[in-house]
């Protein structure tokens, strides 16, 4: 429900949290790299965009970055969540069935959520 808990948290922890949502397309990159696990008879490299291999740690912290994400969104009633999502990744407006204070309520819930789900609150 919505609480005293969702009113402010620090303006860097809010950031630290957009970025880590607008960074959703590589970390579900990374996270299906992650689970597909290595067999001990195959020797496998990944690149990333940037040519350069990734290490394990990198692949377990993005899965584990995507796994808060879902979870926090579950705090977010679900006719919300996509909408939610693509105006934070895409920057773009949220339709228009829902009034501009439902969706920065729903999106302060949502980052809050994150933040405390990432331990940076």
């Amino acid at each position: 429900m919505y609480t005293e808990k969702y009113h402010r948290i620090p303006k860097a922890v809010h950031h630290q949290c957009m970025w880590i949502v607008r960074d959703i397309d590589r970390l579900y990159r990374l996270d299906a790299i992650y689970r597909h696990g290595n067999r001990d008879d195959e020797l496998v490299f990944y690149e990333d965009e940037n040519c350069r291999c990734i290490r394990y740690e990198v692949m377990r912290e993005a899965s584990g970055k995507l796994d808060c994400i879902k979870e926090a969104l579950k705090k977010v009633p679900e006719e919300y969540r996509i909408d939610l999502l693509d105006g934070i990744v895409d920057g773009s407006n949220p339709s228009v069935y829902a009034h501009e204070n439902t969706w920065k309520k729903w999106r302060r819930v949502f980052i809050c959520e994150l933040a405390d789900k990432l331990k940076l609150i």
